[in-house]
């Protein structure tokens, strides 16, 4: 019977072995930059879904007469048009209109409550985002705070902080009509206790 010659050798030479953790060198070298790119623009990718939502949100309430109805006989003010309008059985009015409104039309998370005061929490959506709306009547430009990965979470700085690599609080303006745009300049911060914030500026 012939038989085959069989190499008894066992394992890997120390060639091979090195071959291998060169191969798995590239690899990490290639793959782990790669990684560390897309969980560093995690913060990112949320902040611009939430200005995705802002926009489309306060677009859809200026369209619709039934939320900030607009005469034909004088120029639209926008969202300044605080008087009383009634949706579904609820009155939405004054310095609180446009905060109760937008919130209206967004996806909370549960057991979240809505709350329409100054520099507090107004309410969390159900993507975990928080969200700190204005309580105005609109005479002038507002600003939205968001924070993408909630209270809870770190890192809770902005990006005018120095010392912030990776930002998950941002302030943007609002203005009477619609426009949305970054405030490049504050910042908000939280205070020791509770859920409200306080502005903070670079020149600060």
């Amino acid at each position: 019977m012939d038989y085959k010659s069989v190499d008894s050798r066992g394992g890997y030479t120390l060639a091979e072995t090195l071959i291998t953790i060169m191969i798995v060198g590239v690899l990490s070298a290639t793959v782990l930059p790669i990684l560390q790119k897309t969980t560093g623009n995690k913060f990112e990718a949320m902040r611009r879904k939430c200005v995705l939502t802002m926009e489309q949100t306060v677009d859809q309430m200026l369209d619709d007469d039934t939320m900030y109805p607009q005469s034909n006989m004088e120029a639209s003010i926008g969202l300044a048009k605080t008087t009383a309008v009634r949706i579904s059985g609820v009155t939405y009015q004054g310095n609180t209109k446009f905060c109760e409104l937008f919130a209206s039309r967004l996806n909370m998370a549960p057991h979240t409550k809505i709350e329409c005061e100054p520099n507090k929490k107004t309410f969390t959506t159900a993507d975990g985002v928080d969200w700190y709306l204005p309580i105005a009547n609109f005479s002038t430009k507002q600003k939205i705070r968001i924070d993408v990965n909630g209270k809870a979470e770190d890192p809770n700085c902005s990006p005018i902080d120095a010392d912030c690599e990776k930002a998950d609080l941002f302030t943007f303006y609002i203005t009477p009509m619609g426009k949305i745009y970054p405030d490049e300049e504050c910042g908000f911060k939280y205070s020791s206790t509770g859920d409200t914030i306080t502005e903070h500026c670079s020149s600060s």
